[in-house]
């Protein structure tokens, strides 16, 4: 979004000439754009009124002041940016923050919007092929996301508002007549064809005025005060127009309203009698929360002057101070402060002119309040600022629980929307014996005996919420859970109408057991579905009807909304409750001694602390001499838990790391060591590889599941038959490992000498494929080889070694595009391959190093790695030290000229990092 402003300048500029906006360290003034800016472009005498957006994060929250829907959307992305994204991540994620993330913003609240306008700027700083190939990628790529929402769409049945433009384009998200590219050396003929354009647009939306309504928006426009009543404005006016009556004014401000003259929010009824008519003063009210100036709190410090609050107490510098570090600190606001600030740096100066501004603050959910403060002054939540994280991991209850969670598929809502559900939940608890924890990601209400909590991960899109108390409360705990979720559900469904919500209800019977996939109602009966549905009715089940869970028979009240139980029937489930925590915590007992007796073995073990992770460290025995054979075969080392106080601040940020759930998630081991027919190709030590990482990941809490010398159709079932599996929608994690024979062009082999593509495993571990694990992190590790003979290692297989079984290029599933770290890493961002992390032996062209008794060299590493790092660094920081660590060892042992080239790739999204915090779940 990046040359808005610059762009607009040049569009208002009379003599046809570039107008570039300075934000240098060298800048005179600070020319980036505070909240929004409206201004007007002149077009063969049509004035369209631009809103210019402020493109930094902290603003997003206010674009829902301005939504239109006779609006026409413009998205204008730096190309230098957009290099700059792809090269760090993927393409896929530079178009989502460059394009996708601002039009959510649009098109989730007013889906019938038509065809937004592109243009890309800074064309200057590439050449001119250059420009082209990223200019086709980011267009290729707006296209795969726009059809992968309409499959979705498709699959959900319609029930939702379908984006008009995205359901009926032919020609993609942006049209070719639409696109504009822009330099800074480009002659103002490219900003004509752009004025024309916007113009050719806003046709369908200018009607012919009569006069009268133009008399009148000038006399609104003329009123000096930021903001007036509807009557106060009906009398100003009927003093020149005296024939305007209620009716007709009430017309014109609503037109008024859509074409960005004034703000009037007539269906809000809070802010029903209020029209704002000097729309630039309302952002410098915006912009007393919201700033993208890191020093502007320090600087109001420095600025303050003593004064007088409202009753009369003198406020001093070091009172302003405490209550400007409460802010910082907590997102908790003093209403003192508040008011201060709004008057000092507003034009709301009045005591009813705060009054309003607070009004239209807590409307749009901006903030929540007041309540009463540490201080014993009233204060104000304001959640973006809040600080620290909930814990996101699940884990067993002790009193009874009960737990929905809601996905919103299609266009990713902003993220604001998950903050202004916070503000939602506690609206619900005005009650001032109420007890309010707020943190960045959710909020903690207890009232009346029950605790109501609500988590949100934006980035996986997922807000969760939990109700829990004890038994004998499971009706009014249901009657909790169904109102927040629906009063949620519905702020959301009315104001982003075309958002899609998937919800799930888990049963309570499961989660008091701790089972790792408890049973669930997808979307159940009482949830709030979509506006075009009438809001559901509960149906009650009885306090002693039942129900199955599995085999087990259980009380209905812990699946289903129940009526208010009998004093009998609520020591009844109270017993059951009591008994269920019991065999939960006797499993859950079970399975801890069952992780620690993996690794109690007989082999020698040293222990990886804190002292050992320097990465740097070399591992001498990861190839051994053939001496030292049978004593280092086998990787036994004790695996410590996360125990550096800065990693563990990082689990429940979801901000800079993946969500890790109890149990990490499932890895799937496929080991092909034998081949049909060819004794000679066998890929001794590979069992010995299988126990060692086997072994290394159920240490990390993962179930491991292995697979040996599989066919290559028999290899894609397995893996087929692995993500479908719905237990992946309660865990973390994901782990494939492959280990065979590989060859050129990204092929691996079963062992039937068949080829299976790379791509077609990836393809496989997709979103649409792998609903399961769709926005977390997937693990792929491939001990392959794609290289020539080696006399000490596994080699590649080539057309020669296979006979005619299989012919050249053919495999036995349709071709995809090219694995990255080898010939074409471009191709995978034009696919759906997020969120995956893949570490490969060698490369193109290279042999990868094996023993025939200890098995791979980078399997050891790896092994080896993980064990001693990954209690305190990320996967890929570890992947990478495999890597050099691999390459030196070869090196350094003189193991063939050329060397092993470990290859590690990942399209991690949102930039965050896998961290497994072995041995932590966050308390």
């Amino acid at each position: 979004m990046a040359g808005k402003t610059s762009l607009i300048r040049t569009l208002q500029n009379a003599d046809r000439k570039r107008v570039l906006t300075n934000r240098g360290p060298d800048a005179v003034r600070d020319e980036t754009t505070k909240v929004f800016n409206v201004e007007e472009v002149e077009v063969d005498g049509t004035v369209l009124r631009v809103i210019d957006m402020g493109g930094q994060e902290v603003y997003h929250i206010t674009y829902q002041l301005t939504l239109r829907q006779n609006c026409i959307p413009v998205i204008v992305v730096n190309m230098e940016q957009y290099e700059e994204i792809s090269s760090e991540s993927t393409h896929r994620e530079a178009v989502r923050r460059l394009a996708f993330d601002y039009m959510s913003h649009l098109y989730l609240a007013n889906p019938t919007l038509g065809a937004p306008k592109l243009i890309f700027t800074h064309k200057d700083k590439f050449q001119n092929a250059q420009f082209q190939k990223l200019r086709k990628n980011f267009l290729e790529t707006s296209n795969q996301l726009c059809e992968e929402m309409i499959r979705e769409e498709k699959a959900l049945g319609g029930e939702f508002a379908q984006i008009k433009h995205f359901s009926e384009s032919t020609e993609g998200v942006f049209l070719g007549e639409d696109i504009y590219e822009v330099g800074k050396d480009d002659k103002y003929e490219v900003f004509d064809l752009i004025k024309e354009s916007l113009l050719q647009s806003s046709q369908h939306f200018v009607k012919p005025l009569p006069l009268v309504w133009e008399e009148v928006n000038e006399k609104v426009l003329s009123i000096p005060s930021v903001y007036s009543t509807f009557d106060e404005i009906l009398k100003y006016v009927q003093t020149e127009l005296q024939h305007i009556e209620s009716s007709q004014l009430d017309i014109i401000l609503t037109y008024m309203h859509d074409c960005g003259k004034v703000l009037w929010y007539k269906d809000i009824s809070s802010l029903r009698p209020y029209i704002f008519h000097k729309i630039s003063e309302v952002t410098k009210l915006l912009c007393v929360l919201y700033h993208h100036d890191p020093n502007i709190w320090q600087s109001r410090v420095d600025k303050f002057q003593p004064y007088f609050s409202e009753d009369g107490m003198p406020v001093e510098k070091e009172d302003f101070e405490r209550f400007v570090n409460h802010f910082t600190e907590t997102g908790l606001m003093m209403q003192c402060l508040l008011t201060h600030l709004v008057k000092q740096e507003t034009p709301f100066t009045g005591l009813e002119d705060v009054k309003v501004a607070v009004c239209l603050l807590l409307t749009f959910r901006l903030l929540y309040g007041p309540l009463p403060a540490d201080f014993k002054e009233p204060c104000f939540i304001v959640p973006q600022f809040a600080n620290d994280f909930f814990d996101t991991s699940y884990s067993s209850p002790k009193n009874m629980l009960l737990r929905v969670e809601t996905q919103f598929n299609g266009l990713a809502l902003p993220q604001y929307v998950y903050q202004q559900m916070i503000v939602c939940l506690l609206k619900l608890f005005s009650d001032e014996f109420a007890v309010i924890k707020v943190k960045k990601n959710g909020a903690n209400v207890y009232q009346d005996g029950i605790y109501t909590q609500l988590v949100h991960d934006y980035k996986s899109r997922k807000v969760s919420l939990h109700v829990s108390s004890n038994a004998a409360n499971i009706s009014r705990m249901w009657e909790r859970l169904i109102t927040t979720n629906n009063n949620i559900l519905r702020h959301v469904l009315e104001t982003w109408t075309a958002s899609r919500p998937v919800t799930t209800c888990y049963c309570a019977h499961c989660l008091l057991l701790g089972l790792p996939c408890p049973k669930k109602v997808l979307n159940p009966s009482w949830c709030l579905r979509s506006l075009r549905h009438a809001i559901p009715s509960t149906r009650l089940c009885s306090g002693s009807s039942t129900t199955l869970c599995g085999d087990e028979e259980i009380p209905s009240a812990l699946l289903y909304p129940c009526e208010t139980l009998s004093e009998r029937e609520a020591d009844k489930l109270e017993k059951f409750v009591k008994e269920l925590n019991l065999r939960g915590a006797e499993g859950r007992l079970a399975n801890s001694a069952a992780n620690s007796s993996q690794l109690d073995l007989p082999t020698p073990t040293i222990t990886a602390n804190d002292d050992l992770s320097d990465l740097s460290d070399d591992d001498e025995n990861l190839y051994p001499d053939r001496k030292e054979v049978e004593e280092m075969k086998f990787i036994r080392l004790r695996l410590n838990p996360t125990s550096n106080p800065k990693i563990r601040q990082l689990f429940s940020n979801t901000d800079k790391v993946f969500t890790m759930t109890r149990k990490r998630g499932r890895a799937l081991i496929i080991n092909n060591m034998n081949f049909d027919k060819r004794p000679d190709l066998c890929r001794k030590g590979s069992d010995v590889d299988v126990e060692n990482m086997s072994a290394m990941l159920k240490s990390l809490k993962f179930d491991v599941v292995t697979r040996t010398n599989l066919k290559a159709e028999e290899m894609l079932s397995a893996v087929k038959s692995e993500v479908i599996k719905e237990e992946h929608e309660d865990l973390g994690c994901h782990v494939l490992v492959i280990m065979t024979h590989g060859g050129l062009n990204n092929h691996i082999y079963g062992t039937d000498l068949k080829r299976v593509k790379l791509t077609d495993v990836y393809d496989l571990l997709t979103p649409l494929n792998f609903p399961g694990m769709a926005g977390k992190p997937k693990v792929v590790i491939l001990e392959v080889c794609s290289g020539e003979r080696s006399d000490y290692g596994q080699r590649g297989i080539d057309r020669f070694d296979i006979g005619e079984s299989q012919k050249e290029g053919e495999s036995i599933s349709p071709p995809l595009a090219k694995v990255p770290g080898d010939k074409d890493a471009e191709a995978m961002n034009r696919l759906n391959y997020d969120d995956l992390l893949v570490v490969k032996s060698s490369m193109e062209s290279f042999i990868s190093k094996s023993h025939p008794e200890c098995g791979s060299l980078m399997v050891r590493a790896l092994v080896s790695s993980m064990y001693k790092h990954a209690g305190h660094h990320d996967l890929f920081t570890i992947f990478k030290q495999v890597q050099t660590k691999v390459r030196k060892l070869c090196l350094d042992k003189n193991l063939e000229s050329g060397g092993q080239l470990v290859v590690v790739w990942d399209t991690l999204t949102h930039m965050r990092k896998l961290y497994l915090f072995p041995g932590f779940n966050g308390s």
